[in-house]
């Protein structure tokens, strides 16, 4: 795609999101209706283990699963299931009425950037959760020694949307080519557990306890800090700035 291609592009989208909720809504379903039937059908579906957006109208929330941020804990502790897995924001806008939108409680959790990297990369490493994440892996982590390898010869800002646990947090959470956080509620990984509180005092048939810890990654115990060099910290400010400065974050702290 040139630069002329690009630049109509991001004008069609500014455009169709300046428009009325509701009409982006009308519009989506109107020009692809084989996938706004399909998103509404994930509204209907009920499910004990897979995914389903019928927890969202049942406790009134939409849930913003950003991958590798205790997801899968903060789903099956509310809803019993993986809710929407890791559906953006501007999708749950086109699946739900503006009525329904501005009035659910909507909320995510975001992680450290570098912190975060170093989990996928384990969590790919390892063989991921899916049939997709291992096909990933074998492509793109085959004969890479570790993951500095892996930083300074993979991680560049056009390779990280091969995989939806690289892509930056801020797409999940905003409009294409907007910066603008869309959820009522960012929580920290780095404070799941008094954050998680706050997400549970908005639901209120939230269950009563503490949060397990389901999909956990093996980091075995590392701290996150003593995998990056100098080198590798640089890239990744460079590649997850947006996520950096809107959260945040510094390499030392959470």
């Amino acid at each position: 795609m040139d630069s002329k291609d690009v630049m109509a592009s991001l004008a069609v989208t500014r455009l169709f999101y300046r428009l009325p909720h509701d009409a982006r809504r009308w519009l989506f379903a109107a020009t692809k209706p084989k996938k706004f039937g399909k998103l509404q059908k994930q509204r209907n579906r009920h499910s004990e283990q897979g995914y389903s957006f019928k927890p969202f109208d049942e406790h009134r929330c939409i849930f913003v699963h950003v991958p590798k941020t205790a997801g899968v804990s903060i789903s099956r502790e509310l809803f019993g299931n993986l809710s929407g897995g890791h559906t953006p924001i501007a999708t749950y806008e086109r699946v739900f009425s503006r009525r329904d939108f501005e009035s659910f409680f909507k909320f995510a959790f975001v992680r450290n950037s570098w912190d975060r990297l170093l989990s996928a990369y384990n969590f790919l490493n390892s063989g991921g959760m899916s049939e997709g994440d291992r096909r990933w892996a074998s492509r793109n982590l085959a004969g890479i020694a570790d993951f500095s390898e892996f930083v300074t010869g993979h991680l560049r800002k056009k390779n990280i949307l091969s995989s939806i646990h690289f892509v930056p947090q801020y797409r999940f959470l905003c409009w294409p080519h907007s910066t603008e956080i869309r959820v009522d509620f960012v929580g920290k990984y780095e404070s799941l557990n008094r954050d998680f509180l706050t997400v549970k005092e908005h639901i209120k048939s939230a269950p009563v306890g503490d949060l397990p810890h389901f999909n956990r990654g093996k980091s075995g115990g590392r701290d996150y800090r003593q995998a990056y060099n100098r080198e590798t910290r640089d890239i990744v400010a460079d590649v997850y700035r947006q996520d950096i400065e809107l959260f945040g974050y510094a390499f030392e702290s959470g």
